[in-house]
């Protein structure tokens, strides 16, 4: 069994366990990793020059897939790069500032799962 199917049985005994899941049948099976989550949804909008968007920036949505989350994020960077590009320094402050919208629903969506799963209780 490699590792990724050896986690994901770990997670449904847990999940089985501790949040009574059942299935009931099984149409697909498809399997993510998510990356480290931060608690209190920390955003890391770039090192340098590179700015980051979705995942990799820490922009994500418990309840979703992630492609809205790295959409928006994408199109904030996009946007700030777009309307500073002869003064660079300042892309990433207005990329924090464009993206305050999108970071608040992230944290109200995080705090939800972590009011009903104490295991992400940390992200609130």
């Amino acid at each position: 069994m490699d590792k990724i199917s050896h986690y994901y049985e770990r997670f449904i005994i847990y999940m089985e366990e501790n949040h009574h899941l059942h299935i009931s049948r099984q149409t697909k099976e498809e399997k993510w990793l998510m990356p480290h989550i931060r608690p209190g949804c920390r955003v890391d909008y770039g090192v340098g020059r590179i700015p980051f968007a979705g995942e990799v920036a820490g922009v994500l949505n418990p309840m979703g897939e992630g492609i809205s989350a790295g959409m928006g994020s994408g199109y904030c960077v996009a946007v700030a790069v777009m309307e500073h590009f002869d003064n660079p320094e300042t892309v990433r402050e207005a990329y924090r500032q464009s993206t305050e919208n999108l970071k608040s629903y992230m944290q109200r969506q995080w705090s939800l799962v972590g009011g009903m799963a104490g295991t992400f209780r940390e992200m609130e």
